[in-house]
């Protein structure tokens, strides 16, 4: 009790609490802090989007070649899968096919295949950072173009 008798004493005094700098140097390390963690966080967003962005090609791609497959396609018409689209026709030479039967349709991207269904060009928005697949190759930007001539959304 005697501990608890001399703090009691000293707050009474006055000498208890922070001073108005010690909450404001405290107020800016936490800032410091926040924003030192908030710009590490969004690099991972944009990872993230790059990821689903390729997850989503490689599926609009192997969609196609398996409805190419089963229904015993040489090749397909050149075309385009956009992210409005809940169900897509793809037309084949010796037939048709729908592409919801291989894969979830709407798709969050928009896509170019070829005529050998190999998927050649496509824009994909996730998270406010736009993927663009031109050429075998990405670029992920923040915004809603690309640069590649299909726009995100």
């Amino acid at each position: 009790m005697k501990a608890f008798k001399g703090l009691r004493e000293k707050v009474y005094k006055g000498e208890g609490g922070f001073t108005l700098i010690e909450l404001l140097i405290v107020i800016i390390i936490l800032g410091i802090l926040a924003a030192v963690v908030a710009f590490n966080v969004a690099g991972f967003l944009g990872a993230g989007t790059e990821e689903s962005a390729k997850t989503e090609r490689a599926s609009v791609q192997t969609a196609i070649i398996a409805g190419m497959a089963d229904e015993s396609m040489g090749g397909v018409t050149a075309g385009t899968l956009t992210n409005q689209e809940s169900t897509k026709t793809i037309v084949g030479t010796t037939g048709n096919f729908t592409l919801q039967t291989y894969m979830h349709l709407p798709t969050q991207g928009n896509w170019q295949w070829d005529t050998s269904g190999v998927v050649t060009a496509g824009a994909y928005e996730g998270g406010g950072t736009c993927c663009a697949y031109a050429n075998g190759t990405w670029v992920c930007t923040d915004g809603q173009s690309c640069g590649t001539g299909i726009t995100c959304s």
